[in-house]
């Protein structure tokens, strides 16, 4: 048994020597000092994400990460605005208190009121938001 342990573990150490990361011929041809600016920006991007997942915006993110950040920021400010889908909708002002719905064709056709802080009336094409008005 403890041949077999020491032979995984060399073999082991030799996949991983063998392997190891280097440059690449197209990370060579780059000046270190422009690699070392491309990390330095890559750290930043990833502390501010850090920062914007401890935020609201970032937090219907982690719940939704195939929407667009800046959605999400919009969503957590509670803002509406046409072409938000219906998901994003409820998101941001809750379930609708009256929903009439109409075929035109192949095309169904939405229209919401919402009460909150204020009143809205949501038109809807399919699942995207096309006219917005405040009563």
């Amino acid at each position: 048994m403890f041949w077999v342990v020491l032979i995984a573990l060399l073999v082991s150490v030799a996949i991983l020597f063998y392997f190891r990361p280097t440059r690449t011929p197209q990370e060579k041809s780059i000046p270190v000092e422009a690699l070392s600016k491309i990390h330095q920006e890559k750290t930043k991007a990833q502390k501010e994400f850090a920062e914007f997942i401890r935020t609201p915006a970032g937090k219907i993110w982690e719940k939704h990460p195939y929407w667009d950040p800046a959605i999400c920021q919009k969503i957590a400010d509670g803002q509406v605005e046409p072409g938000m889908s219906i998901e994003q909708i409820k998101a941001t002002l809750g379930e609708p208190k009256n929903v009439k719905s109409e075929r035109r064709g192949k095309v169904l056709h939405e229209e919401w009121t919402v009460e909150g802080k204020e009143k809205w009336l949501l038109r809807f094409e399919e699942n995207t938001l096309k006219v917005i008005e405040r009563r």
